[in-house]
């Protein structure tokens, strides 16, 4: 009877695992000293969307490094063996590093 019950919820439990399938790209919200950044997951583009100062800003994953598409705002080195973050000047050396809460990005199926 266990049996029957457990192959009648197969297909139901498989819908639902089919729909909201991890992706590799998790979000990172990182508490830096001059603010909170929330980076979004990456598109099969390399397009970043982070958010500095409450505003969602475009970037480009360049390796492990974001790069602003506009002036004027910093860049970022992703660190995964340690799995934190560096915020980087305009001559791309490190200000600060943080370890970042991690969360998965969900896709829709």
């Amino acid at each position: 009877m266990i049996l029957y019950v457990a192959l009648l919820l197969l297909p139901v439990s498989l819908a639902i695992a089919a729909d909201t399938d991890p992706v590799a790209n998790p979000i990172f919200t990182c508490k830096f000293e001059a603010g909170q950044i929330v980076i979004e997951q990456a598109e099969a583009s390399g397009d970043v969307t982070v958010e500095v100062k409450g505003q969602a800003r475009p970037y480009v994953m360049d390796k492990l490094k974001l790069v602003p598409r506009d002036q004027g705002l910093p860049s970022f080195l992703f660190q995964p063996d340690m799995r934190r973050w560096q915020w980087l000047n305009d001559q791309g050396e490190p200000i600060e590093s943080v370890v970042c809460a991690e969360k998965p990005a969900l896709k829709a199926g």
